[in-house]
């Protein structure tokens, strides 16, 4: 065992550029990748080394694409919650090489429960996992909250409220008078957790190094202000714990992600991966930031790709079947298709919770599908009329609620149960709410007045509130 970790602490540095944060690409020839469907033409091609690319698990039955400068060649598929060791290692050997996990799945039990599994293969995955519960996902920490607060109290006299709506009050007072608020107390604080939980996270999955450690469920932009977090990672860059720096979001993605292709401008921040909740009734919402971020080659994994879907009615199900040789495909399966082969490049790879045999046959299939322009055609067609009133993980509802719910939450807890069959992680998550939106909810009909996407809002609350009552 001592050995396996001296060896894996040794290929961390060999395959590290010399720096923290350095892109993973060196010296050498090197080659100039021409656009293509993986490589958009909105992005400036990227300059690639080919010795430098690094390859786990490669099987002839999945595509793999270029991860942005972490150089690794990710599957088109990742897997995400579900399945059991027997499953996971079949996902193996088809090809895919990225699990996704967070310290707080599954009640906390997901990375033990891999543990083995990266444990016993550490050299073939792309070993990531996630600090939960301190800049959103299931929750902003308390104390973050309580010194973030303060700040504001300090710089715009307000110390209540959301956060988000504070963040935007505290930017035009910067820009109109060049101050700064100081967010060092709030900043130390999200460091100490990250670094906390980067620590418990390699022991549960028994591992010495992380390949990526990201903050899970990023809801409030002003992190990328706050310089000791990126310290954080960059002592533990160098310690050989983590290899890069990422982040997920579940709500406020054009607020967030705008924050975070700043942040890599300016400096010292090098984000270097995002898995964004992005489906395709939101993708042109999201597309210039994503450029942006694709740009600055920064990966990017889909997650929450099938939205809030509303099944066609009118026979396009049944040409598109037709067009791809009899082979059905569900609404899952074809927002999968439409993120992996019509998004011009753009996304690297999706996540699918993979819990049957059954099921990980189809999705790691669709990596490698072929589509023909008729067919293209028809998934857009198909796929733009499921998409209808999908939710954009905006926020307007939540930041403009006077009862202050927290509406992208709950309208993500609802999907859990009615999209993606999982029942028992909405009502873990629900449970640390705290409340009933139904109930705190007084119909006032303002989430409706500013939603972009004319979301059923009360009407999920009431069916979220009888689902878990």
């Amino acid at each position: 065992m001592q050995d396996r970790s001296r060896m894996n602490r040794r290929r961390f540095l060999k395959n590290t550029a010399a720096g923290v944060g350095a892109a993973a690409v060196g010296g050498g020839a090197m080659l100039e990748a021409a656009p293509t469907k993986d490589t958009p033409a909105t992005a400036p091609a990227a300059k690639v080394d080919p010795a430098k690319l690094i390859w786990r698990s490669k099987k002839p039955t999945m595509d793999y694409r270029r991860l942005g400068r972490t150089n690794y060649m990710v599957s088109g598929i990742v897997a995400g919650i579900g399945g059991n060791d027997q499953i996971w290692r079949r996902m193996m050997d088809r090809g895919m090489n990225y699990f996704d996990t967070a310290g707080h799945y599954v009640g906390g039990k997901h990375e033990l429960d891999l543990s083995r599994l990266f444990h016993a293969f550490r050299d073939e995955l792309w070993i990531t996992s996630k600090a939960s519960g301190v800049a959103g996902y299931h929750k902003i920490d308390d104390e973050v909250r309580k010194l973030y607060l303060a700040a504001m109290k300090d710089f715009i006299g307000k110390g209540e409220g959301d956060l988000l709506g504070l963040h935007k009050q505290a930017v035009e007072k910067q820009k109109k008078t060049g101050e700064k608020p100081d967010l060092r107390p709030v900043g130390k604080r999200i460091a100490k957790l990250y670094a906390d939980k980067l620590d418990e996270s390699l022991r549960k999955m028994t591992v010495d190094h992380a390949d990526c450690y990201m903050m899970h469920g990023v809801e409030i932009p002003w992190m990328f202000d706050c310089l000791e977090v990126w310290d954080a990672y960059e002592k533990a860059h160098k310690a050989g714990k983590a290899k890069h720096f990422g982040f997920s979001m579940h709500k406020h993605h054009k607020d967030v992600l705008a924050a975070a292709i700043e942040a890599n401008k300016r400096g010292p921040w090098r984000i270097d991966l995002i898995m964004a909740g992005v489906n395709p009734g939101q993708f042109d919402h999201l597309r210039p930031e994503l450029e942006a971020l694709k740009k600055q080659d920064v990966g990017i994994i889909a997650m929450k790709t099938k939205g809030i879907a509303n099944r066609p009615v009118d026979g396009r199900e049944v040409r598109f079947k037709n067009l791809m040789g009899g082979r059905k495909y569900n609404e899952w399966e074809r927002a999968k298709l439409w993120m992996l082969h019509l998004t011009e490049g753009l996304i690297d790879a999706c996540i699918a919770g993979m819990k049957s045999n059954e099921e990980m046959e189809k999705d790691l299939a669709l990596p490698m599908v072929k589509l023909s322009a008729a067919a293209q055609r028809e998934l857009r067609a198909i796929v733009k009329l499921e998409m209808a009133g999908s939710c954009h993980l905006c926020g307007n509802c939540e930041t403009n609620c006077p009862e202050h719910i927290a509406v992208t939450d709950m309208i993500r807890y609802h999907a859990y149960i009615h999209q993606y069959d999982e029942k028992e992680v909405a009502r873990a998550l629900y449970a640390l709410a705290g409340y009933d939106p139904a109930q705190v909810c007084d119909n006032c009909g303002t989430c409706a007045q500013v939603c972009p996407s004319d979301v059923p809002i009360t009407e999920l609350l009431r069916e979220l509130s009888a689902d878990l009552a």
